[in-house]
């Protein structure tokens, strides 16, 4: 493909500098014509398309299967065969967050689906069982026509129950109830106190029981005089009372959503913790912090690829034991890393491997409720 031609005037258009050749020694930038042919475009996309993917693959291969491999490369200074690897954490992160949203939602649908089709079923199996348990036409009608005959009988009987019952107690039977009903208009005041301020004070404590919603306690609140209001305190604390036990489903699904969403963030953050860990971990003065940050990120890139595979496999067939040996595949891999890294025996690799997952969990479980808070003060 034909070259862009180069300008006459020395001088780099991007930085000033001059430029001996084709390229500017400042910067990089080709001394060429600005006004580009369009098979000059296509040829520099084409060259960092197939330059990123040769990277990329590079990359991939040495992370996946030569532990610690690739942060030692990158530490010794042979760096243009390989992805960066802030850039290389962002774009398998991006990829791992998004495919596990994708088939989270789906499997949330496919639970919820089963889950009616199961109710219906067993509403369906409940109804032909009573319809079972109901008497079938023949024996209504016998029973009918068997009550319609005996019907002068049944009654001139239960007159006579009657009669006598009226007649052996009524004298008891009055003076019974009359004591009943001054004993309840003795206690009918104090009972009505009672009750009326138990409702008040579970009004205060509790505004489910005076509320349907917040939309009607605003309601009331505005209809009440501007000296009888609530503070704002006391609203702002009554809408989160009455958000978290309401039960509306509509807040569960928004705190799920939170969650899924500040996940990633929370990872992220916990990047530099797991670094400091390392930091305390291995000698000072040999290491620094950033090398330990990038030991950080390609473990970190390493588990998210095992567990996308895992859970991948495991939509796919159905079996829920791939996440589980990706776990233990995730430790071994980072025991070698760390042998390899930082040229140490197995054992002690393995003791501080072990180290390190007790600080990253104890840093997981504090970066977690603080993301929680946040979600909870921002939801509620």
């Amino acid at each position: 493909m034909k070259t862009q031609p180069l300008r006459e005037d020395k001088h780099c258009l991007n930085c000033g500098t001059e430029v001996p050749e084709r390229y500017c020694t400042h910067c990089g930038q080709e001394n060429a014509v600005p006004h580009e042919s369009f098979g000059h475009l296509v040829k520099h996309f084409v060259g960092d398309v197939l330059h990123y993917d040769s990277q990329f693959l590079t990359t991939l291969s040495h992370l996946l299967f030569r532990p610690g491999r690739l942060t030692k490369e990158y530490m010794a200074g042979r760096r243009v065969a390989f992805v960066n690897p802030i850039k290389l954490y962002i774009f398998v992160s991006f990829v791992f967050f998004l495919t596990w949203a994708m088939l989270s939602h789906d499997s949330h649908e496919k639970r919820e689906k089963h889950s009616a089709q199961k109710e219906a079923a067993a509403s369906e199996e409940h109804d032909e069982e009573e319809l079972e348990k109901l008497p079938s036409v023949t024996s209504i009608l016998g029973a009918v026509k068997d009550s319609l005959k005996n019907n002068k009988e049944l009654a001139r009987a239960v007159d006579s129950l009657a009669y006598r019952y009226r007649y052996d107690s009524s004298h008891r039977y009055d003076s019974a109830l009359h004591k009943a009903l001054n004993h309840d208009s003795a206690i009918a005041g104090e009972k009505d106190s009672i009750l009326q301020n138990n409702v008040e004070l579970a009004n205060e404590l509790d505004p489910r029981k005076k509320y349907a919603d917040e939309e009607a306690y605003d309601s009331a609140q505005a209809a009440l005089p501007k000296a009888q209001r609530d503070g704002w305190f006391k609203r702002y604390v009554t809408h989160k009372w009455m958000r978290v036990n309401l039960g509306d489903d509509r807040f569960q699904e928004t705190l799920g959503e939170a969650l899924k969403h500040h996940f990633p963030k929370m990872m992220f953050v916990l990047l530099p913790l797991f670094a400091l860990w390392l930091k305390l971990i291995y000698n000072w003065k040999r290491w620094y912090y950033t090398d330990h940050a990038i030991f950080a990120l390609h473990v970190h890139c390493f588990a998210y690829t095992v567990l996308l595979l895992a859970y991948i496999l495991e939509k796919l067939t159905g079996v829920n034991s791939f996440i589980g040996w990706s776990v233990w595949l995730i430790f071994g891999y980072l025991v070698l890393a760390l042998r390899n890294t930082y040229h140490q025996s197995f054992m002690r690799s393995f003791g501080k491997s072990l180290l390190l997952l007790l600080g990253y969990g104890f840093s997981f479980a504090f970066v977690g409720l603080f993301f929680i808070l946040i979600i909870f003060a921002v939801i509620l």
